[in-house]
């Protein structure tokens, strides 16, 4: 066996193993075996040739992960270094109201920035000088510190904004206490200001901080950046933002500025031209609030449109709120006494709130009716005391429907002026010898009316319908998941569950104003580019057309009329213009037997040539359903002594 490990070999050449094993050798030459070898194990070739890619692989993926991967960042990191890139915040795109009036405003300030990548290495240096910048700005400790274990910050060259609208009294305080380099810097910024505070805050919305969520979003904006919160500025966020600048300077090994190596100047948003009339907007809030406060109202909500434009003219939610201070973000106990308020004056109720109709739906009905020949218009019904059903599946049990109020004998133009129920419950479900339209059909015309759609207006957000049937009951009322002819009559007068927004009602009365067409509600008339010039125009845009009978809806138009001149809405009938009207009082809950209602109006004028179609809606007034007629009767009063009479005298 041994011989079989030599191979003879030439005496004058030395071999490796000579070197190491000299006993072995001495005794192989004496026997003359020649050079000593071992065989390498298959195994141990290929372990050292996979360990050897392995390597090679690290080495690889780390070179890549190091100039390619982390490349643009290690570069900024030795940029940086020596010098520094700063973002100059450009001023927003103003917003006007449809007459050139301003209802934003910018102005020069300073805001307070942290860069995490220049804050002391040393934990207690780096405790030390974020209690000094709390204390002087009155941050808080906990927002601070969520800041910099922020994945997205934590690291960054970048600025990243802390307060804006800094006093000169914290500037003044930061600049004698705190050293250059230690993490924070003031730099000259941008504030936006709404003079019209609460009166626009639901239309207008306001601007704050980027969060890290709306960082992923708005991937290029600085980490200085204020955006649109709500609203308007919300909405046209990448319109009315502009184009950030920056300024390069040299710094030494202490961030002392050596040189300042030039700037890129911002350019500013693009301005923003509404509909909206801001006359009548203060005019509409503040009319509504002091109704709203006279009857004890804990809500309301109002829209004023062009039915021929769609035109949205004002946009009302109450309570509201001051949105300087959302923008500023201080004081920090107002802010949160906005935020845990019962009665949410952050949610806009003109788009978002969501309620019963009521009497409302009537005209609606009226006109499905005539469409479908349930009735003829003319055709009268006894609208006194009480409808009494009986119920097929129980002999001898019924249910009664009480009228609101004895009428008499009513065709349809009276039923719609004096609001008559019976009427109402006999066209809509059947009674004494009438078919009844019944869900199938009334839900028909819901569609119409575009009622399971949302109307697509320039606001983040916009509430949905509910449109009971079959289906819905099952999941509301499970229970009792069959539809009744209970459930029909109570639809047939806007309540069962029916409900819509005020912007979707006040779409459905100027869809009637404007002959069966309903034209898109919108805010913004007109976007201009940089320099002020006219970018693009909002065009008129038709999105529902009724398909109705013009005759018929002429009855449904006369029916409002009539409201006004003899009915339910009578006090608005001594206006300079002939207004057109439909009020609704929907019962919304029971306290101790006391059954409480919203107040809801719809009207338009002048009747003839409709350009105004108004929605106010008030929750839970006391008294209750006449509680809206006098905001209207201010509304339609202002509104044709300003924009109507002035236009005809010319």
């Amino acid at each position: 066996m041994v011989k079989n490990l030599y191979i003879k070999k030439k005496k004058d050449l030395l071999d490796p193993e000579e070197v190491l094993l000299d006993g072995w050798v001495k005794e192989a030459e004496e026997n003359q075996l020649g050079s000593l070898e071992w065989p390498i194990s298959p195994l141990l070739i290929k372990s050292i040739f996979i360990f050897s890619l392995f390597l090679f692989a690290i080495v690889f993926f780390r070179a890549f992960y190091v100039q390619v991967v982390k490349g643009e960042d290690f570069q900024k990191r030795a940029e940086n270094n020596k010098t520094r890139c700063y973002t100059i915040n450009a001023p927003r795109g103003i917003i006007y109201d449809r007459f050139g009036v301003p209802l934003v405003l910018n102005s020069s300030s300073f805001s307070l920035v942290m860069i995490p990548v220049d804050l002391p290495k040393s934990s207690k240096e780096k405790e030390e000088i974020l209690n000094k910048i709390i204390s002087i700005f009155n941050l808080d400790k906990e927002e601070l510190n969520s800041l910099l274990n922020d994945p997205l910050r934590i690291g960054s060259f970048d600025p990243i904004l802390i307060k804006t609208n800094l006093s000169l009294e914290e500037v003044r305080r930061f600049e004698t206490s705190v050293n250059v380099g230690l993490g924070f810097n003031i730099i000259s910024d941008y504030s936006r200001y709404y003079p019209y505070g609460d009166s626009f805050v639901h239309v207008l919305g306001y601007i704050g901080k980027i969060s890290s969520q709306e960082i992923s979003q708005y991937k290029d904006y600085p980490l200085t950046a204020m955006i649109g919160k709500d609203g308007l500025e919300a909405y046209y966020e990448r319109d009315l933002q502009g184009k950030p600048g920056k300024r390069i300077i040299e710094v030494d090994a202490a961030l002392n500025i050596k040189n300042n190596l030039g700037a890129v100047e911002p350019e500013k948003g693009q301005d923003i031209v509404t509909t909206l009339d801001k006359d009548l907007q203060e005019v509409f809030y503040n009319s509504l609030k002091e109704r709203m406060e006279q009857m004890n109202s804990k809500g309301a909500a109002g829209i004023a449109l062009n039915p021929k434009t769609g035109e949205i003219l004002s946009l009302v939610s109450l309570p509201s709120f001051d949105p300087n201070l959302f923008t500023s973000g201080f004081p920090k106990d107002k802010i949160n006494q906005y935020l845990n308020d019962e009665s949410h004056p952050l949610f806009n109720r003109a788009t978002n709130g969501v309620y019963p109709v009521g009497s409302l739906i009537k005209p609606l009905i009226a006109l499905a009716a005539l469409e479908e020949k349930v009735i003829d218009p003319n055709y009268k019904i006894l609208a006194e005391k009480e409808i009494v059903i009986e119920n097929p599946y129980h002999p001898g049990e019924s249910y009664i429907f009480k009228e609101w109020q004895n009428h008499g004998w009513v065709d349809m133009r009276k039923a719609l002026a004096v609001s008559s129920n019976i009427y109402f419950w006999t066209i809509g479900g059947g009674y004494d010898g009438i078919e009844g339209l019944g869900l199938e059909r009334i839900k028909k015309h819901w569609l119409k009316f575009g009622f399971d759609k949302t109307f697509g207006i320039d606001l983040p957000t916009e509430g949905k319908a509910i449109l009971p049937d079959a289906e819905w009951l099952k999941k509301n009322r499970p229970d009792d998941p069959y539809w009744r002819l209970g459930d029909t009559y109570n639809i047939a007068i806007g309540e069962g569950g029916f409900s819509l927004t005020p912007l979707k009602m006040v779409g459905y009365i100027s869809s009637i104003a404007n002959n069966g067409i309903l034209m898109k509600p919108h805010l913004v008339r007109e976007i201009k580019d940089i320099n002020g010039n006219p970018k693009t125009f909002v065009l008129p845009e038709k999105i529902v057309d009724v398909g109705v009978s013009l005759e018929n809806l002429g009855i449904v138009q006369e029916g409002m009329r009539e409201v006004v001149k003899s009915g339910t809405g009578i006090y608005l009938n001594d206006l300079p213009i002939e207004v057109a009207a439909k009020s609704g009082s929907p019962k919304i809950f029971s306290l101790s037997n006391k059954e409480r209602y919203h107040a809801i109006l719809g009207v338009y004028a002048p009747y003839e040539d409709p350009e105004i179609a108004i929605l106010i809606l008030m929750e839970d007034p006391d008294p209750g359903a006449s509680a809206t007629l006098p905001v209207a009767h201010k509304i339609l009063n202002w509104y044709y002594e300003n924009r109507i009479k002035p236009v005809n005298n010319n």
